[in-house]
């Protein structure tokens, strides 16, 4: 019986996505690849929660939203029977692919904007994340089994060439969220997320604001890295990328602990400090302003700060933060807009996506 099978996934406490976002996506995908076939019944609720190590708070509410797509139907006393839907009733197939280290508050957004609105159409949809071998090479073998699927249209969100070659090659429509240059997605509609698109903005009002030097902080890589386009206008800058540890207890708290412990030892062991710091992570930024605050450094009159943002995820702070933002929640309805157009027309036209400077009260106008 299929109750008694192995979960074909597990579950990551250190992801971004919830447990129960985590718990639909894995069963949708082992439904639609055809793990679970129609007529099978899945594994008791409490089987599922021991299972994947979870609340039974997270299988009822996992079962309940599988219920909701139709591609599940409780039986009361007997468990939820796999309806086949996603194969035999839905318009057509929709495949969100996330590369690893890019499962972010943006992609979660976007990713939840185009399954609610795909859904609503009348499209299945589903999301995988593709992982790096040990090679440092893409490991494609569960996006080669989606790629048999001849309705499946696949979107991706921060593109690689490398995937983008793999799905192109299958002769997939693809759709692809690119922050570098369109010609690397041959054979694919590009819509390009331009995160550095605030920048000129912010040097501006630094040259405007005699701003001679910047710290820039953030961690692993920066969104809209400002170096170079400080330091053509003649600001020194300063660039740190602090490494979290302990990201068994999450990746958020791990960078919040990691830039708190940096601005201390960087204010303590500094005589003066910066014009300017400039986070390129809103988490890091609500973590330093809280650093600083400890430390008796006033916003603006010490130090003015700007940061990079998600719109809804803006640093907490007592005053307005300037900032770099991008709107997931538009951009999750225009993406899903451009979807549906180039499912029912063949064609769409392209969006792009851009960063907006918004002025705060942490580096006045």
């Amino acid at each position: 019986m299929a109750g008694r099978r192995k979960i074909p996934f597990a579950l990551a406490r250190n992801d971004r996505a919830s447990l129960t976002d985590q718990a639909v996506a894995g069963f949708r995908l082992a439904i639609s690849s055809g793990y679970y076939r129609a007529g099978e019944i899945l594994p008791p609720l409490k089987s599922i929660a021991d299972e994947l190590g979870v609340s039974m708070i997270v299988s009822r509410t996992a079962m309940a939203r599988l219920a909701a797509e139709g591609l599940v139907f409780p039986h009361p006393g007997r468990g939820c029977e796999v309806v086949g839907k996603g194969t035999d009733v839905w318009r057509g197939r929709v495949l969100l692919v996330v590369p690893d280290r890019n499962d972010s508050y943006y992609v979660s957004v976007v990713g939840d904007m185009l399954r609610r609105t795909l859904l609503a159409k009348g499209y299945f949809f589903s999301q995988i994340t593709v992982t790096r071998g040990a090679g440092g090479t893409y490991d494609l073998t569960q996006l080669k089994l989606q790629l048999k699927d001849p309705r499946l249209f696949v979107v991706q969100m921060f593109g690689v060439p490398e995937i983008s070659r793999e799905v192109v090659s299958a002769g997939v429509r693809t759709l692809v969220v690119a922050r570098d240059d369109a010609a690397a997605y041959r054979g694919a509609e590009v819509v390009r997320f331009v995160s550095n698109a605030a920048v000129p903005d912010l040097v501006s009002r630094c040259v405007a604001s005699g701003v001679r030097s910047v710290l820039q902080v953030g961690f692993e890589f920066a969104a809209a890295d400002a170096a170079v386009a400080l330091g053509e206008a003649g600001v020194a800058v300063e660039t740190v990328y602090v490494a979290p540890h302990g990201v068994q207890d999450g990746l958020i708290a791990a960078v919040k602990r990691a830039t708190i412990s940096f601005f201390f030892k960087y204010i303590d062991r500094r005589k003066s400090l910066p014009d300017l710091i400039y986070f390129t992570d809103d988490h890091a930024a609500e973590a330093g302003l809280l650093a600083l605050a400890l430390r008796g450094v006033d916003v603006p009159s010490d130090v003015r700060v700007v940061s990079w943002s998600n719109k809804g995820l803006a640093p907490v702070y007592a005053k307005s933060v300037s900032r770099m933002e991008v709107d997931p929640f538009s951009h999750g309805s225009a993406l899903a807009k451009c979807v549906l157009e180039l499912l029912s027309k063949g064609r769409a036209r392209m969006p792009s996506f851009r960063a907006e400077y918004i002025d705060g009260e942490t580096f006045p106008a």
